[in-house]
This record gives structure tokens, sequence and C-alpha cells, in this order.
């Protein structure tokens, strides 16, 4: 955008960088501005020139400010007024002038989420600058930044010689940068950090599962990267599972190997640089994980002395919310949800008891040494423990996967335990916020609102369960002692709504079948996702354009009325009129499952030509007034046909 606004020609950009720089690279750019021609606005053309044409003063100074002759002014309507003005060409300035002005301003632009102050010069950024690179060609951008003056030196790896080098030209950098070890290209780092993990983990024939947000992370940490194996004690391979890889992937950023499904006691770390002594960075990285194997020991160890249901009372140490009590307490409002949503989807005595026993026991696990030590290890801790205390294998999953989904591509549940326990605490803890006006902002979502939302959807229809999610917002409103039920409930279906919008559209779904069926059904996300599947059959047929306007016909003649008639038989004086009446019975006492787009348009099809007919041969806005009301009744009664179906209104060709 800068370019643009400051007229300088240039080819490809590319945009790229590392943990310790970030690069812009321009090519092709104009060595200076183009030209662009500008009108100047005068004095009015009444003032500059007499009545006989004659320039006055006026005229001639602002010629001679302009750089004009008096006889170059041209007379000119605007802004309501007839002014004198100067077309004038204005010349483009050198490039390097351009960016040593812009480029300041280019910088302070860049803004993020937490920024820092480094030195007296008050300027902000996300870290503290160290240096200024600016080349055009071979010459130097001269700008200030803060305390910080461009210049044509940079730096190499940390640690590495030589410490600082020169660009001369531009088109060297990247060049200078590789002989340095740098890899600027983070697509290229990646693909170099998976190739030295694959061949170091063939060398223990073992393999690496590559996850991909330690995959991002790693390579933003790294700019030379160096892979190197490291390896720890087999005792340690008693530890869960979770707890080994999640002290190797969350702390460390180390990559896990496996062989035929087991965990290896090896792990490969990504340095930073080449190094003459790997070994010690291997060394010092193995100490580190075996002194936090060693703490992971111990907590367990610890945590194992009692069963998982004495950590149940230790919860009221927790809090949930200040105004919504402590942990304690939403895992008695869970107890009763769950039972309640287990009624609801008709759970077998022994599923539902699972469930409810899950209830009890799902957040006990927040109060054990090792997930206080590692949060990210809730739910698959209390599994662990469950197990080990002697519960049943049904209550140990539920207590899982009722955080399931836990991030975007992330499983559902798939137990009817785990499901119903994983809505319940979605539907408890939005409504709960909602109620006390804790709703994301945003920059903000300190609840992960949006995540519980997201996944409470995706679990109803994955799983293909129908639930009327303002039924069930109004049994986890009963676990609460609070006033405002409305507002909170309103608001929170609208949130609820809004995301599995958001889900539907991701999915590649049109935006206005996806809000038209919204619009009926959005209370109920499997019979959405039903519907938006089956409006969208049937835009794509042939004869759909007439279906559309035939409803559309009838829906615009009566949506802006505030009152529902009702339709009187008797008062059928025309043919045109009793034959869509007999087709609208037909169609209303046809079997229709609640919601479906497919039952809707099949009964709907055949009184088209009903329609058809009815407006050709009747005057529906007749002056005689119990006349017209009985004929718009009947077309509110083809309107309410769609009803719980989905707003036709909504669609494109309406």
């Amino acid at each position: 955008k800068m370019l643009t606004d400051t007229r300088l020609e240039h080819g490809p950009i590319r945009i790229t960088g590392t943990p310790r720089r970030l690069i812009v690279l321009v090519e092709d750019l104009a060595p200076r501005q183009s030209g662009r021609d500008r009108i100047i606005k005068g004095p009015p053309w009444a003032k500059a020139f007499d009545a006989d044409g004659n320039p006055t003063r006026a005229a001639s100074g602002f010629a001679k400010s302009s750089g004009v002759e008096v006889e170059e002014l041209k007379e000119q309507e605007m802004e309501g007024g007839t002014y004198a003005v100067a077309a004038v060409r204005e010349e483009g300035g050198p490039t390097h002038e351009v960016l040593s002005k812009a480029l300041p301003e280019v910088i302070a632009g860049l803004h993020f989420d937490k920024s820092m102050r480094w030195d007296s010069s008050g300027t902000v950024f996300s870290r503290p600058i160290r240096w200024l690179l600016a080349v055009h060609g071979e010459s130097v951008v001269r700008f200030q930044y803060g305390h910080l003056r461009s210049g044509r030196t940079s730096r190499g790896l940390r640690g590495s010689e030589p410490a600082e080098f020169i660009v001369q030209n531009a088109d060297g950098f990247f060049e200078q940068l590789e002989a340095g070890g740098i890899i600027a290209d983070p697509e290229r780092r990646r693909s170099e950090i998976q190739e030295q993990i694959e061949n170091l983990s063939a060398e223990v024939s073992g393999t690496v599962e590559f996850d991909e947000e330690l995959m991002q992370e790693v390579t933003n940490l790294v700019e030379a990267p160096q892979a190197l194996l490291g390896k720890y004690e087999e005792v340690f391979l008693d530890l869960p599972r979770e707890v080994l890889i999640a002290v190797m992937t969350k702390h460390q950023r180390y990559f896990p190997l496996e062989s035929d499904g087991q965990l290896q006691p090896n792990f490969i770390i990504v340095s930073n640089g080449r190094r003459d002594s790997p070994e010690i960075v291997v060394r010092g990285n193995e100490q580190v994980i075996r002194a936090r194997y060693a703490d992971a020991q111990y907590f367990v160890a610890r945590d194992l002395q009692q069963p998982l249901e004495s950590f149940v009372d230790k919860l009221r140490t927790l809090t949930f919310q200040a105004d919504l009590g402590t942990m304690l307490d939403k895992t008695h409002r869970l107890e009763e949800l769950t039972a309640t949503l287990a009624g609801h989807f008709d759970l077998s005595d022994d599923a539902g008891q699972s469930a409810v026993r899950a209830a009890q026991l799902c957040k006990a696990d927040l109060a054990t040494l090792m997930v206080v030590d590692m949060t990210s290890l809730q739910g698959s801790m209390g599994r662990y423990y469950a197990t080990k205390s002697g519960e049943t294998e049904p209550v140990a999953q539920a207590i899982f996967e009722h955080y399931l989904p836990r991030f975007a591509g992330d499983q559902v549940p798939t137990t009817e335990a785990g499901t119903v326990l994983g809505l319940a605490d979605r539907l408890d803890s939005l409504i709960g916020l909602f109620s006390i006006g804790v709703q994301p902002t945003g920059t903000r979502d300190p609840f992960a609102l949006r995540r519980s939302a997201l996944g409470l959807a995706q679990i109803l229809v994955q799983r293909d369960l129908s639930l009327d999610l303002s039924a069930a917002l109004g049994w986890a409103w009963d676990g609460f002692s609070r006033d405002g039920a409305a507002d909170a409930l309103d608001n929170c279906l609208a949130f609820i709504t809004r995301r599995q919008q958001q889900l539907l559209i991701d999915e590649g779904h049109p935006y206005d079948v996806v809000v038209a069926v919204l619009e009926e059904q959005g209370n109920d996300p499997v019979r959405v996702k039903r519907g938006v599947a089956e409006l969208e059959r049937w835009i794509a047929e042939a004869g759909w354009a007439m279906t559309l306007q035939a409803y559309a016909r009838c829906a615009r003649i009566t949506r802006d009325l505030t009152e529902h008639y009702e339709f009187e038989e008797q008062r059928a004086e025309e043919a045109s009129t009793r034959a869509l009446y007999e087709a609208l019975t037909r169609a209303e006492d046809a079997d229709r499952f609640p919601g479906s787009v497919d039952d809707f348009i099949k009964s709907f099809v055949p009184i088209i030509p009903a329609i058809d007919r009815f407006f050709e041969q009747v005057m529906v806005m007749t002056e005689d007034e119990a006349l017209r009301k009985n004929r718009l009744a009947l077309l509110q009664r083809v309107v309410r046909l769609a009803s719980g179906v989905a707003d036709f209104s909504r669609l494109e060709g309406f």
C-alpha cells in the first residue's frame, strides 16, 4: 500500500523472515516516483478575472505560486462554485528520498497484541529492534526509527562468525544469508527440519508423527536448523504416554520417536545453528528432560496414593469464575445436567450411569499435582487416574472425551457417556458466563467460549444428535441461582448460531443457503446441517427458479402484514381460489419430517400450478376488505408451509 500511495512502481514483493529478522524484498523497484498531473484550486473565477476577462492580482498571484503562466489558468466548476484552477505536472522524487520518509511510518504501522518499549525513544514493537538494513540497489536508504539509524550492515547467525556482514547490493542479500547458514524462507526451513528429523529417526529405526502446531512453532524458532538425537532412561517409559509426549512437545519443543506404536526412549531436538560440539547441546537437553520426567514421576506417584474421587472435594478451592462459584459447584451442576441429557437422548441405564459417574469425577484431576504442573494434561490424567482407581472403562473414557474436540480438526467424543458429558460441560459454561456478561470480544476470549460453541455444534452434527439448544440452555440455566435468564438465553443461542454459520461457510456451503436455514432452524445444529445439504441439492435442480418464484409471489405480498388472518372456505368464490385451497390442504396433510427441506419442497411443488392460476385469475388486493383478507389468509398459509424449514426470502433470486 505504501508503494502504491507514494507512486513507486515495482515488481513482485517477497515477505519472509526468521526469529531474528523480518525481511521485505521488492523486485524491480523504480528509481523515481511516477509523475502525476494535479489540479490546484485557486480563487473564485469572478475574483480572478474581471468582466472583460483580464486577470486580477489574485489570478497573477495564484499563477505564480502554482508555477504556471496566468494564461494557463482554467475555469472549472467544483465544490459548488466556479474557480480558477491550475493544471500542473508534479515530477516524482528519487526513490531513496521517498522511502526515507515512508519506512519509519511503515514500521510504526505494524501492530501486535503485545508490544514493548526498550529505550528512551518511546518507540514500540513486539521485540527490541537491534538493527535496520535498508538498501535500494547499491544505495543505502537513510532513515531513523527510535534511536536506530538504517545502514547496509546486517547480522549473521547468533554466536557465529562473522557476527556482522555488509550488504553491498540488495540483489545478493539472500545469497549472503545462505552463505552464513541462514534459511530465510519458512517453507524451506520446514522442509529442511522434516528431512533432518526423518534421517535421524531412521538411524534408530524410529518414526515421528509430525504435529502441525509443533512443526510451525519450531520452524519459527530457528533460522539455521540442526536436528540432534537425544535419549532418556527407559524407566521413564512407565509414565503415562500423555505425560511423556506433553513434556517433550509442550515444554521442550522436542519430537518424540515411536516404534511399532510405542514410544522409544529417544527424542529429537532442533537446535538453532550448526554446532561444532553438538554433543554438548544434546547432553544439556537430556539433563533437562531427565529432570522434568523425574518431577512427573514424583507427581504421578503422589497422586496415585489416593483414588481420583478423593480429589473432588479439593475442587472447592479452585474457582471456576468468581460470580459462578468453584469447580465443585460446576461439578454438581454437571451431574444434574448430564442426567437430564442422558434421559433426553434415551441412553441405556449403563451408559447413563457411566455418564453421571464421569460427571462427578471429570474435573477432579484439576486438583492433582500432575495437572497443576501441566494443565494441558487435564482429561488425559483424569482417564489415567480413574482407571488406576478402579473406575470402569466407560467412565474413564468419558472423563477424557468430555474435553473433545480441543482444537480445530480434533475428534469428537465416540462414547455416549463422553458425548452427553461434553455437551453438558459446554452448555454450563456458555449459559453461565453469558448470564454475567462475560462474552468474547474481538480480541479477547479468556474462557474459550468460541471454541465451546463450535465444539457443541460439532459434537451434535458429527454424532447426528438432534437437540433443541433453546431447551438445552434452559436446562443448563436451571443449575444456576441467578436472574436474567431470557436475555442470557437469547444472547447465548445467537452466539452459538453465529459459530454454526461460520462453520458451515468454512465448509464451503453458500452464505445465502446457510442463513436461510439457520433463520428457521438455528436452535438445532443437526437439522441445520441436513437442511443446508438438502436445500443445496434442490437449488441445483433445473426447475428451482420456478419453485422459488412461486413461493416468492406468496411471500412478498404477505410479508409486511402484522396480522395473521384466518381463511374462510365459504368465502372462496373463484374456482382458482378453491383449487389452491384444496392443493394447499393436501400439502399440509402430507407426512413431513420436522425441518425437512426435502419434504417441504416435495409437498410444495404440486401446488405451484394452482398458485400460478390463482395469481393470474384473482385480484388479491381487492377493495372488498373481507375478500382481500381471506385471499391473503390463504397465501399466508402457503408461506407457513416453510415455517421451521427455511427463510426462503434470504436466498439469492428471491
